[in-house]
């Protein structure tokens, strides 16, 4: 990392082998309004103020926990006029379980470029629920006599429900989950009386404006610390151990893209997460970034790590539930 804020400070000086030369695609795996685009658009605001060489056009791609778009990236040229941001959990390790059979790439085929945004998941409730607390929803998942649905929007959110799941040892037969194209789908279906879903897990980020507005309330969050800006919702580490599983947003290039484009990207959008406005939108918005994972080889380890964590537990789960 040393190196990197060293790259950081010399580069002013420097002049850039490669630059885009047309308006950069930017693929987005989910619906409108999930925590990666959100991450994305606050970065390209920042890095068009002062960069007016680059026009990002967004392109949602939803469907199949970002598979449609993975997909799609796979046959896009690697000529750096195509980016795309995805989620670290359905990337690195739940696609393995969850889409392998229609997935045409594996968890390492595009180029890593840096991480944008990570926050803390959120299960929320109806605000009709009888569940206040992480104790009450772990007493419902093991006695239920009635179906309980649970609304996740990316791998992340469902391998946080099977843990829920495990470590409460909740009733399978009649608590399931519930999949949509992005967070802000399952946090809707939670809000709406019609919507049929009691409860649903996203990322606090994107749950925080109707949680704030008395739509939707807080059960609990992942992660090992309580948020500062929303210090009464507990923590789900109550009900669940080790439940550190966050919303995670990567920057990846199509595969055999040239270094030295992966470079440019890297080195683009680590000068905006390293701005005091990115670093504030961070703190209003409950998001953090790893300053290890502010590089391609960084990103790369951080797969590495979630995979030795987290894949023992997917391979556990039945795909067809």
């Amino acid at each position: 990392m040393k190196r990197l804020l060293l790259l950081l400070l010399m580069l002013p000086v420097m002049a850039f082998a490669w630059e885009p030369t047309r308006p950069v695609t930017v693929v987005i795996g989910n619906a409108p309004g999930a925590g990666n685009e959100l991450a994305f658009r606050k970065l390209a605001q920042i890095i068009n103020r002062t960069n007016k060489k680059i026009t990002f056009v967004v392109e949602n791609r939803a469907g199949a926990d970002s598979v449609i778009a993975m997909n799609h990236m796979m046959q896009v040229l690697p000529d750096g006029h195509t980016i795309a941001a995805f989620n670290h959990m359905s990337q690195y390790v739940t696609q393995d379980i969850w889409q392998k059979n229609v997935k045409q790439y594996e968890y390492n085929s595009f180029e890593d470029v840096l991480t944008i945004g990570k926050s803390p998941l959120v299960l929320v409730a109806i605000a009709t629920s009888a569940v206040n607390t992480p104790e009450e929803f772990s007493a419902l998942l093991r006695t239920t006599q009635q179906p309980v649905f649970v609304a996740v929007g990316s791998g992340a959110h469902r391998i946080t429900f099977e843990y829920l799941m495990l470590k409460t040892t909740g009733n399978k037969q009649l608590v399931r989950h519930i999949q949509f194209n992005g967070p802000a789908q399952a946090l809707q279906s939670v809000a709406s009386p019609a919507g049929g879903t009691e409860f649903g897990i996203m990322p606090l980020t994107v749950a925080r404006p109707l949680i704030e507005a008395g739509r939707v309330k807080p059960i609990g969050i992942t992660g090992d610390r309580k948020i500062a800006q929303m210090p009464n919702i507990p923590l789900l580490r109550k009900i669940a151990p080790g439940i550190n599983i966050f919303a995670a947003w990567n920057i990846v290039l199509p595969p055999r893209t040239d270094r030295v484009i992966v470079d440019y990207y890297a080195d683009l959008f680590a000068r905006a997460i390293n701005t005091t406005e990115y670093q504030e939108w961070m703190d209003q918005n409950l998001v953090f970034v790893e300053s290890r994972e502010l590089d391609p080889d960084g990103l790369r380890q951080h797969a590495q790590e979630l995979r030795r964590t987290f894949l023992p537990l997917a391979n556990q789960i039945n795909p067809n539930e």
